[in-house]
């Protein structure tokens, strides 16, 4: 019994493990944004430029993930695992040490290249680790790491960033992936290698319009938000005045309340169904991006709608997933992988759409530019859920006129 339990602590402590590398990954993907304006004047490259460093790393990871997951199928996944993980901690050295915005620009591509090929595969390897029963469990942990990465990795990296420059945090970056590598080349057994699956028959669940439905839907809501996270520093300067420790501690104040809001958004999809839960977030996550121009002229306002933010934008993740396995149980893997792929297509077109509408408007009124895009998302959704409902009601009447 004693020897059961030591090999599940065993088992336990690598899928933290595999958490440590996703949550590197979730603090790159989020961190620029606490270091753009220091970035921005060191490299002497305006706010709107620099902000396409989130665009870059983004879009690279979204369109990358499934190309990279069929191109890489025969390939044994420890070996996949550890390369893509050293890839991605190289890549982030080489942002630290870049000399110039063009050459940091390429160290992004190849950070999000390497985060594209780990992110899939240490899901899929936590759950082949584990026992069936526990496998909800470890993927939790392992998804969970992006999730903690928004409220300790985002806030210690801007930190870090202000204090000794940007390249600090790329370097924190790379050492927590660092660590991560050396760890699972130590431990990390052999892992089975999953069914070969074409590019086309990952894709092809998008011929589903329900489907592609939940997929825009999450493009929107993630382009929406991030139009205005991409930029969150410049706003809290320009309004409310605040930069260095203030911006560590109001983006801690986000990350906590995104934890919360994700855990909030499970329950209440278990509760009351994932298409309240995915609509009413909309709703509370479009006033509080709309209330960003007025909220954040002070700093309890910022804080407030921050938390606000927090709290409804991270819990339609949840939702969404949901209404994904609902619809195509058969590909639910899938179709999951390909929303995570939006997920950073929609962070991705964030930093453009952001730098694009800096040209006609200030920093703080992004916040007008996201809430209508996370309204048009709203409109979306609210569409497929009332066609669903039709076809659902449909089918009941032709069953009830057949059973006549």
């Amino acid at each position: 019994m004693s020897a059961h339990r030591s090999d599940d602590r065993s088992v336990l402590r690598l899928v933290a493990v595999l958490a440590l590398g996703s949550f590197a990954i979730g603090t790159d993907t989020f961190v620029v944004a606490g270091v753009l304006r220091r970035l921005g004047a060191d490299l002497h490259v305006s706010l709107a430029e620099a902000g396409q460093l989130v665009t870059v790393f983004a879009v690279t990871f979204g369109v990358l993930a499934p190309v990279l997951a069929a191109a890489t199928a025969r390939v044994a996944r420890r070996t996949l695992l550890l390369s893509a993980l050293a890839l991605f901690a190289l890549a982030n050295v080489g942002s630290a040490l870049a000399p110039g915005f063009a050459v940091l620009l390429a160290t992004r591509v190849l950070a999000a290249a390497g985060a594209a090929l780990y992110t899939p595969a240490a899901a899929a390897a936590a759950v082949t680790l584990v026992a069936p029963e526990r496998r909800g469990r470890a993927l939790a942990v392992v998804l969970g790491g992006t999730t903690a990465a928004t409220v300790l990795g985002v806030p210690v990296g801007t930190y870090v960033g202000n204090a000794v420059g940007w390249q600090g945090s790329f370097g924190l970056v790379a050492a927590t992936a660092g660590v991560a590598l050396a760890v699972l080349a130590a431990r990390l057994p052999a892992l089975p290698t999953p069914p070969i699956a074409t590019l086309r028959a990952r894709l092809a669940v998008l011929a589903d319009r329900r489907v592609l439905a939940v997929i825009t839907t999450t493009v929107l809501l993630f382009l929406g938000g991030f139009t205005v996270y991409t930029y969150v520093g410049q706003v809290v300067a320009v309004n409310a005045g605040v930069t260095g420790t203030g911006l560590t501690w109001l983006l801690l104040v986000f990350g906590a309340c995104g934890v919360v809001g994700n855990a909030l958004g499970g329950r209440l999809t278990d509760r009351i169904g994932p298409d309240v839960v995915l609509l009413g977030g909309l709703v509370v996550f479009a006033a509080a991006l709309l209330a960003v121009p007025i909220a954040t002229r002070s700093v309890a306002g910022t804080a407030a709608v921050l938390a606000v933010w927090g709290l409804s934008a991270w819990s339609l993740t949840v939702p969404q997933q949901h209404r994904l396995v609902a619809i195509a149980p058969q590909a639910a893997q899938v179709a999951i992988g390909l929303n995570s792929a939006a997920v950073f297509l929609g962070i991705g077109a964030a930093g453009a759409c952001g730098g694009l509408a800096l040209g006609h408007v200030s920093a703080p009124e992004l916040g007008y530019v996201g809430g209508a895009l996370v309204l048009v998302a709203w409109l979306v959704a609210a569409a497929q859920v009332v066609l669903a409902r039709r076809a659902a009601r449909s089918c009941a009447t032709n069953a009830a006129t057949s059973a006549v």
